[in-house]
């Protein structure tokens, strides 16, 4: 199955007090973040919960690089995002971690976003939620096209934050393919600029695909799950952020594990 992603966490699980703060996306200076800026996440595995600054553009730029399997090489990838009034966010570009496919073109996902944050302080402390709904083709040349809806939550304090997203994914050609998907990461801000943690995602599939590809899959004992994970760092100095991931991925390497590194650049205007 092509992946896709959408997350979904109960929202019963947030506290009564973080509902009872006032969505305030904006955190009045635009560039001087370090780092009240949710929006502005410390690990490239996590959908923010917090949406951009109302007219702000952002600019992120990187390439992830695994070394084993057949999905072994470099693949760079690019996304803009546009913050709107009343909590919006759109984004769009070539999605991260997301290709299926072994070369060339067929590496490159392209996708489309709408977020909204559902809550959160203006200063982007405390508690934050927020949900997606993202578009994607997975594989360029005779890809499949994705949708996946998402639920984000974080909790942020000066110095430490965490986030949970859920995920449920669905085919648009295939109606028995989706799977479901769990991010995490937690980090603490060495200085307020400087941020240390980790960050893992786990999907795996919960529909039918033919019976073909599900016999093959059990002959040869493939997993249906894959794992990405590992330690975090980045580093924000007031419109820009630079961040890496180093880990290991399991992602279409079936029974093996491989070495997963990331490196990413983001400005805002």
């Amino acid at each position: 199955m092509k992946r896709v992603s959408v997350a979904l966490v109960c929202a019963l699980l947030v506290p009564a007090s973080a509902l009872a703060q006032d969505r305030g996306p904006d955190t009045g200076d635009r560039f001087n973040d370090p780092t009240g800026g949710a929006y502005t996440s410390p690990t490239p595995l996590f959908t923010p919960a917090a949406a951009l600054p109302s007219l702000m553009p952002r600019l992120t730029a990187g390439v992830d690089l695994q070394t084993a399997g057949v999905l072994a090489n470099a693949r760079p990838f690019v996304n803009a995002e546009l913050g709107l009034p009343a909590g919006f966010t759109l984004a769009a570009g070539t999605q991260w971690f997301g290709g299926d496919r072994a070369t060339g073109a067929d590496q490159i996902t392209p996708f489309a976003q709408v977020r909204y944050q559902l809550f959160g302080a203006a200063n982007g402390l405390g508690w934050l939620g927020g949900v997606s709904l993202t578009y994607k083709r997975v594989g360029y040349h005779g890809g499949e096209n994705e949708l996946e809806a998402s639920y984000s939550m974080q909790y942020r304090t000066a110095r430490a934050e965490f986030g949970v997203q859920g995920t449920f994914g669905q085919s648009l050609e295939e109606g028995e393919e989706h799977d479901l998907e769990a991010r995490a990461y937690a980090a603490w801000r060495v200085i307020p600029s400087l941020a240390l943690g980790v960050s893992a995602q786990v999907r795996g599939d919960i529909g039918n695909e033919s019976p073909e590809i599900e016999a093959s899959r059990q002959a040869a004992g493939r997993s249906e799950f894959d794992f990405i994970g590992g330690a975090t760092a980045s580093y924000t100095w007031q419109r820009w952020q630079v961040g890496a991931l180093l880990g290991a991925s399991t992602l279409g390497l079936y029974e093996q594990v491989a070495m997963l590194g990331q490196v990413q650049g983001q400005v805002r205007f």
